[in-house]
């Protein structure tokens, strides 16, 4: 099992990652009775703007988080996708393994109920770092900093969200 986050990498090009993130849109959106609306490639392997991990972030809205139950059980769990639990707030957490030793993720979902302001502050921050050429640099040495100093990648996750949280706050002002 990791302990840490997984080597950061510098793309060159989003190719491999765009056609993950392809298959798991076209599996998420065609489930047969799938409470999902609309399914988004967000984060750093949607582009090479800054150092990521080899993890493809989606997004992922639906009407409400009750119905994502559907999706839990047998569907997504013959692709290797389980639920986290780690007790998100208004968010459901799911990850697509490469194998379940290692448990090394190769896909992430984040799941959010539509027109919440979770869903815009995501969308938002999207926008920031594919756009704002100031953030993507402050961000990327940010990752890099939090990269050495974390001890978990609970840790890691944690830091980043109160970056995330700051940055959201300096621009809702």
């Amino acid at each position: 099992m990791l302990k840490l986050p997984q080597p950061f990498i510098q793309l060159k090009s989003t190719d491999d990652f765009k056609l993950n993130f392809e298959r798991i849109q076209h599996l998420l959106i065609h489930l047969l009775d799938t409470p999902v609306l609309d399914v988004y490639h967000i984060g750093g392997t949607k582009q090479t703007n800054y150092s990521t991990e080899p993890i493809v972030d989606v997004l992922v809205t639906v009407k409400s988080l009750h119905d994502i139950t559907s999706l839990d059980e047998k569907r997504l769990n013959y692709h290797r996708i389980y639920r986290l639990h780690n007790g998100y707030n208004k968010k459901v957490m799911m990850a697509q393994f490469e194998d379940l030793i290692s448990l090394k993720q190769i896909t992430r979902l984040h799941i959010l109920e539509q027109n919440n302001q979770m869903l815009y502050d995501y969308l938002t921050v999207e926008s920031l770092l594919t756009n704002d050429k100031n953030i993507i640099q402050t961000y990327d040495s940010f990752k890099l900093a939090a990269l050495h100093s974390s001890f978990s990648i609970k840790d890691y996750e944690n830091q980043k969200q109160k970056w995330f949280q700051q940055l959201l706050n300096k621009h809702k002002n």
